[in-house]
């Protein structure tokens, strides 16, 4: 059996990180893209999905506003440190 589950989250904080990574003038290679975008997704709760009307569902409703500024909050300070200590 092939168990088919994703984490919504990850499309959203993906999309919405890379303006916020330009308005910090943070390095945009995939090394930082991907530490930063790692660092939100561990600290952000998950939203999974087992389906793609599920997945669908779920991107098109809008996100709570509480979400919405944790996501950002949480990519500002992801930033700020990838910015800091950088991997490469």
């Amino acid at each position: 059996m092939a168990v088919k589950i994703k984490n919504v989250m990850e499309d959203i904080v993906i999309g919405r990180m890379g303006s916020i990574i330009e308005k910090f003038g943070c390095c945009q290679c995939d090394q930082c893209q991907s530490d930063v975008a790692a660092f939100v997704l561990s600290k952000i709760k998950p939203k999974y999905v087992s389906t793609v009307s599920g997945e669908l569902y779920s991107k098109s409703v809008q996100l709570d506003p509480a979400v919405e500024n944790e996501i950002v909050l949480l990519t500002a300070e992801a930033v700020q440190l990838v910015m800091e200590k950088p991997r490469h």
